[in-house]
């Protein structure tokens, strides 16, 4: 299979994760590039708490819970415990709350609600921990990566006709 880092994230401990979209894993590694964990299973797709099919994203919580987008063929959002144990999975293609059509960057706030970057959505959604709907923000033209600050401001890239970094609490209104 062909490697493809796809996403990067650095955790609250320093060690950096990354996506690998052509191997269908998600990696842990040290900061000296040790590799300490692997979620999925190497080069096998599917949609099972062992797999993925070509995960884009990762982020981990302040608590250490790790959030997966996993969205170019599941439309979904996969938590797993700090240790890696599978937790559970929401979303379905759709554009409902709670659907998907290619989430693609994810992160996580310091109350560990998460945001979810939908592509083909175009929009933002807000998630508790434990995956339930909060709210939306719409109007993301491709809406490719998300990171929020230590204070609970978001910076949000959209991709291909728009080209942009927007920045507030929900950027869209600042």
């Amino acid at each position: 299979r062909e490697y493809w880092a796809h996403g990067l994230h650095a955790d609250p401990w320093d060690n950096v994760w990354v996506t690998d979209l052509g191997r269908q894993v998600v990696m842990k590694f040290s900061r000296d590039g040790k590799l300490l964990m692997t979620l999925g299973t190497l080069d096998q797709s599917g949609e099972s708490p062992k797999n993925f099919h070509q995960p884009s994203s990762v982020a981990v919580a302040p608590s250490g819970d790790i959030y997966v987008a996993d969205g170019y063929g599941n439309w979904r959002v996969v938590k797993f415990s700090p240790d890696g144990k599978y937790l559970k999975a929401w979303g379905k293609k759709g554009s409902g709350p709670g659907e998907f059509d290619t989430p693609h960057g994810i992160a996580v706030d310091a109350k560990g609600n998460v945001y979810v970057a939908e592509r083909l959505n175009n929009r933002i959604q807000v998630f508790d921990s434990e995956g339930r709907f909060l709210t939306q923000w719409p109007n993301y033209a491709r809406a490719d990566s998300i990171f929020i600050t230590r204070k609970g401001q978001a910076y949000v890239g959209t991709g291909k006709g728009d080209n942009r970094i927007w920045f507030g609490d929900d950027p869209r209104k600042i």
